[in-house]
């Protein structure tokens, strides 16, 4: 607990304690009950005097003087409480922002994700699984002040507006995915984005299978259909069990050792124009090539002595270690 906040507890603890003393007190010498001695105590502490009430004996009177230069005090000393705690909290939050400001405008290659709901943060999970960086933009102010708590780069505003896509780095980014609540919302926030930056990977959901030509339209790259995608995967669970398990190992669960990755050659990489079969030395034995994505091709369980060409997207599985040494031993550029 902050020293603002001591201090603010200690008032109101010392207040509640006046107001206890002055009723009780007020009610013996004045002989009142207890709710027109406390309604005295209120009017007297908060300077109103209103009048309607006053002490008329000695003890009352002398009783009351002294509460009231006590009570005074601590009035006073419990509004400085709140306004340091306001104070307080302003600063930290101009410093907070001006800190994630920063650490935003030297953000490249990163991920926007706009909306910070149940999707959005089960997005997040699996970029910072993957050590991607990435960017929240929410319009509910606690949700954003909650993200930031938790660690989270988060920008409070409109994710369907110019200048807070800018603001979240989006000439910079790799991509957006837009995990806003309405499919209308999603629809705008990818019109703009794709106006914004033309070049990006935009991805989106569409809970109306109808919104999904739209979203097509708007410029998104991919488009999920989280009732198509659950039904599916309902029935294949029920239907091929091992299968779905397997899969589910492979793309959510990114604390075990099974990983599955996608390496993509340009034509500078050192893989470039090799064999399958050369690609692997006995450090990186342990990971097989599943396909190569080659335009709209795609090469399911390619042979050893296929070549590997510019432009192929090769999907990996093996471990997290083989793949880290891979990428830093066997195909580096």
């Amino acid at each position: 607990m902050s020293e603002s906040r001591l201090k603010l507890f200690a008032a109101i603890l010392g207040l509640l304690v006046i107001m206890i003393i002055s009723t009780l007190g007020l009610a013996y010498f004045e002989n009142w009950p207890l709710f027109d001695a406390l309604w005295v105590t209120v009017v007297s502490l908060t300077t109103t005097g209103y009048g309607d009430i006053v002490p008329i004996t000695l003890g009352g009177r002398l009783f009351l003087l002294v509460v009231l230069v006590t009570g005074v005090g601590v009035v006073a000393y419990s509004f400085g409480a709140i306004i340091s705690i306001l104070v307080e909290i302003q600063i930290s939050r101009v410093l907070e922002r001006s800190k994630m400001t920063k650490t935003i405008d030297k953000l490249e290659n990163h991920v926007i994700v706009c909306g910070a709901g149940r999707v959005g943060s089960n997005v997040a999970h699996i970029l910072k699984a993957e050590r991607v960086p990435y960017v929240f933009i929410e319009v509910n102010d606690e949700l954003v002040h909650s993200m930031r708590e938790e660690g989270h780069l988060a920008i409070l505003g409109d994710a369907t507006q110019d200048a807070i896509l800018i603001s979240a780095g989006i000439l910079r980014a790799r991509g957006v995915i837009c995990a806003l609540a309405e499919d209308a919302y999603n629809v705008f926030a990818v019109l703009t984005a794709r106006a914004v930056n033309p070049s990006l990977k935009i991805v989106a959901p569409a809970a109306n299978p109808g919104t999904v030509a739209k979203l097509r339209h708007a410029g998104a790259d991919k488009v999920i259909s989280p009732t198509q995608i659950g039904g599916r995967q309902m029935a294949m669970s029920m239907l091929k069990p091992a299968a779905v398990d397997l899969v589910e190992t492979l793309f959510t669960s990114r604390n075990l050792e099974i990983q599955l990755e996608e390496v993509v050659i340009t034509e500078q990489s050192s893989m470039a124009h090799q064999a399958i079969k050369d690609l692997f030395n006995r450090q990186v034995s342990n990971v097989i090539v599943v396909a190569i994505i080659r335009s709209e091709q795609v090469i399911m369980n390619p042979h050893g002595h296929d070549h590997v060409l510019p432009g192929d997207t090769l999907i990996i599985i093996g471990s997290r270690q083989d793949l880290e040494r891979m990428e830093t031993i066997s195909f580096k550029e």
